[in-house]
């Protein structure tokens, strides 16, 4: 072969390698997208993955981006709702949990009330809220109950009552809290109910609903306000109960 053939195949050959490098990186070369849009709408700065933080609005609507794999929020209208995230589930749950396990309210006396509180916590999922309920009696001491207070009343010192709230109060002492929601008023919802959310009254009716979601929600902390007076027609002697608080979804 002579040598002006080997040096054409030569540079063939380099041509060659060349192009099939270029092809090679063209290839890899991303490939550009543009951002959904109509006449009506359009959303800027898609991101497909685990960790999308921008979220998409007008006049007329708003919707959030995932963050993570569980997601965090809702859309929802009259007849629909959607949760956020890519490991949804269609499946309800109901979580509660009681952080005290009793309340320790001290000795009674006619001229002083006696104070305590308890705390619980809900969260539930696709269950469109739920509700909660308290059951038990007044404490008692033998055969006679505390007076239970069967609408909202102040405490008074000398009168025979028993009764709770879910709210902050200033009276007869500072204590209790109203609901917490976690993380925010964003994604949880819960609320007391009327008969024990106004400050400084009590109520105690077994059976009642004393607090409630109405949709699904993030987690709520509540704080369970005691106040127990006594008269001076009371039994003396020691005084106990069991209140047991019983969660409900509805749907």
């Amino acid at each position: 072969m002579s040598y002006m053939w080997l040096k054409y195949l030569h540079n063939f050959m380099r041509g060659l390698v060349f192009f099939c490098l270029s092809l090679v990186i063209v290839c890899l070369q991303p490939a550009s997208v543009l951002a959904a849009a109509s006449t009506s709408f359009s959303i800027q700065e898609d991101f497909i993955g685990g960790g999308g933080v921008i979220d998409s609005s007008s006049a007329s609507y708003k919707s959030f981006d995932t963050i993570g794999d569980l997601g965090v929020g809702d859309s929802a209208g009259t007849s629909y709702k959607t949760q956020s995230g890519y490991t949804t589930t269609n499946d309800p749950s109901l979580s509660f949990i009681v952080n005290t396990s009793s309340v320790v309210l001290g000795a009674l006396t006619n001229g002083s009330t006696a104070t305590g509180t308890a705390t619980f916590s809900v969260l539930n999922y696709t269950s469109y809220g739920y509700i909660v309920q308290v059951i038990g009696n007044t404490p008692s001491n033998g055969a006679h109950n505390l007076t239970a207070l069967a609408s909202p009343t102040a405490s008074s010192t000398g009168t025979e009552q028993f009764g709770i709230n879910l709210v902050a109060n200033t009276s007869p002492t500072t204590f209790g809290a109203i609901p917490v929601q976690v993380p925010s008023s964003s994604f949880s919802y819960g609320i007391a109910q009327p008969g024990y959310d106004t400050t400084n009254l009590y109520k105690y009716v077994a059976g009642s609903t004393i607090a409630s979601a109405p949709k699904t929600s993030g987690r709520t902390d509540y704080t369970v306000s005691y106040i127990a007076n006594i008269a001076t027609l009371t039994p003396g002697g020691s005084y106990s109960g069991n209140e047991t608080y019983v969660v409900v979804g509805t749907y």
